[in-house]
């Protein structure tokens, strides 16, 4: 297995993974005990890449060989701009040499992002003030996507969640896995933590995600379907 940019240059160590912050926009992500130093650590320093293999083998019910994981990957999902950006993707075959992509969300304790209604409104807002944005098409489509009949309570969920869920999807693997990693570090706080998880376990029950066992019993497993194909959910903390 390898780990690369996006570009296809090799990561060889942590140094190298946090080069890819290094630019004004992102730089603030890198810290030790947040979720982007969190994920790099696990994966070069506690055979984060092999664990991830075999929760996904055992979510898949079949052995997997992972081929490459690049960070901060994107997955284009529609025509609307910038695509789902995954903290880790990760590609893979099974024994029958099917396909499996991974995306990987971590967190420490940050949110899932503001609420569909907050996000919706203020897009709104800025179309009705001449600000040019897709955002609320985008946000109507993956509502569509995820909500077979409309309700109110639907805005209440957190957006990131909506396109986290269709962005893996959007790799068009013959598997796809969510793969959501807590890391518990020094920074890590439990009550903002348990909200998060409030926010994930509802957006599973508004989309009619039907919840399955794993073997060990600190982890949740969901499984949504859009349009018939199958999405595994994966909750997981991580101590550190």
């Amino acid at each position: 297995m390898t780990i690369v940019d996006t570009s296809g240059r090799p990561l060889l160590d942590i140094e190298d993974w946090a080069k890819l912050y290094d630019t004004p926009r992102i730089s603030h992500q890198w810290k030790k005990g947040r979720s982007a130093y969190s994920v790099a650590e696990f994966i070069f320093n506690r055979d984060g890449l092999e664990h991830i293999g075999r929760r996904a083998s055992e979510v898949l019910g079949t052995p997997l060989n992972i081929e490459k994981a690049v960070p901060e990957y994107e997955v284009r999902f529609d025509e609307y701009g910038r695509g789902r950006v995954h903290d880790l993707g990760i590609y893979a075959k099974t024994q029958n040499s099917e396909t499996v992509f991974v995306g990987v969300e971590a967190k420490v304790d940050e949110s899932f992002g503001g609420t569909i209604l907050d996000s919706y409104l203020d897009a709104k807002a800025k179309q009705i003030c001449g600000v040019s944005t897709n955002a609320p098409q985008r946000i109507e489509k993956l509502l569509g996507q995820h909500f077979l009949v409309p309700s109110r309570d639907m805005f209440d969920v957190r957006y990131q969640l909506l396109y986290a869920t269709i962005g893996t999807i959007a790799a068009k693997a013959d598997h796809s896995i969510l793969y959501v990693l807590v890391f518990r570090t020094d920074l890590y706080s439990e009550t903002k933590s348990a909200e998060n998880y409030r926010d994930y376990v509802y957006f599973m029950e508004k989309v009619g995600a039907i919840p399955f066992k794993i073997a060990d019993g600190q982890v949740q497993g969901h499984e949504i379907k859009f349009d018939g194909t199958p999405l595994k959910c994966i909750y997981e903390y991580i101590d550190t």
